[in-house]
């Protein structure tokens, strides 16, 4: 599994910045990683060149850059993690995945910067760009950071993209207990389950569920073994599985949920329906991972 080395910090100059720059150096002391933190300026769109007769706007990069790396200090306890400041123009989503590529970057960290005042840890729209665009994982945090990542939940559908993403958070959060749990759905699908131990022939709903649940349990007993965790939990998805696993992360006190893509697709990342949801509505941090091997 591939370690990191660089990782991209999209920043801005609110108070809750200091949440995102806090976990970053943490991130970094524990993965010997660098840190770019990156701040993007968005220009108006109305400002002209002086050739159409309007007030060119200046920028003072070097001064918002000073304020910043002011910040960063005093948040810095750990002296020995290198970091960088870049103040680029232009929208922050574009800027984070450019510079991203550009520097070869191996994770992306970003605030959930929502401007919603009852639903605090709902994504801001640069987060929800990043996480869907993103070629590289994205740490979203949404939380004040204490410490280190210790209770992980890692929702699973048995395919090879979660796999990953739960060995990804072993690689990156060693220290950390990970949970994983998968919410099986009880909808009947003509054609499946009907051979084999598992056949539905002749069998009512309540038979089918039973069965769908042994399978679900087999398959999770195989996954903790092929991912090497201890603990496993399969839940009734109750044909709403987003929701289910939703109820399920909020009961259990887990500072990080971790999702995983189906891959890319040209410049977008293919985010799964459950991931995208648990992304954007579960009160924790999330690590959306985005496999790039």
């Amino acid at each position: 599994m591939k370690k990191l080395k660089r990782i991209i910090v999209g920043i801005d100059l609110l108070a809750k910045t200091d949440t995102v720059i806090k976990r970053a150096f943490l991130l970094a002391k524990e993965n010997k990683a660098e840190l770019y933190f990156v701040y993007a300026i968005q220009t108006p769109w109305l400002s002209l060149p002086d050739y159409f007769g309007s007030k060119e706007i200046v920028i003072d990069k070097k001064g918002i850059k000073k304020r910043i790396e002011k910040k960063i200090k005093a948040l810095n306890v750990d002296t020995k993690v290198s970091y960088f400041v870049l103040v680029k123009e232009g929208d922050p989503d574009d800027i984070l995945l450019y510079e991203s590529k550009l520097l070869r970057a191996d994770m992306i960290v970003i605030g959930s910067h929502s401007k919603s005042k009852t639903k605090k840890n709902i994504l801001g729209t640069t987060a929800q760009k990043v996480a869907h665009q993103s070629n590289l994982p994205v740490l979203i945090v949404k939380n004040r950071v204490r410490n280190s990542y210790k209770n992980i939940i890692a929702p699973t559908d048995f395919s090879m993209q979660s796999k990953q993403s739960t060995l990804f958070a072993k690689n990156i959060f060693p220290a950390a207990k990970i949970n994983v749990v998968h919410a099986f759905e009880t909808f009947y699908v003509e054609g499946f389950y009907t051979a084999g131990p598992y056949a539905l022939e002749g069998r009512d709903l309540v038979q089918y569920k039973e069965i769908a649940k042994t399978h679900a349990k087999d398959n999770m007993k195989e996954y903790l073994q092929e991912v090497a965790v201890k603990k496993g939990k399969v839940i009734d998805g109750k044909g709403n599985t987003k929701e289910e696993l939703l109820k399920y992360i909020k009961k259990g006190n887990y500072d990080l949920v971790v999702v995983g893509s189906h891959g890319t697709s040209g410049f977008k990342v293919l985010l799964g329906s459950v991931a995208s949801y648990l992304s954007k509505e579960a009160p924790n941090d999330v690590l959306v991972y985005v496999p790039t091997d």
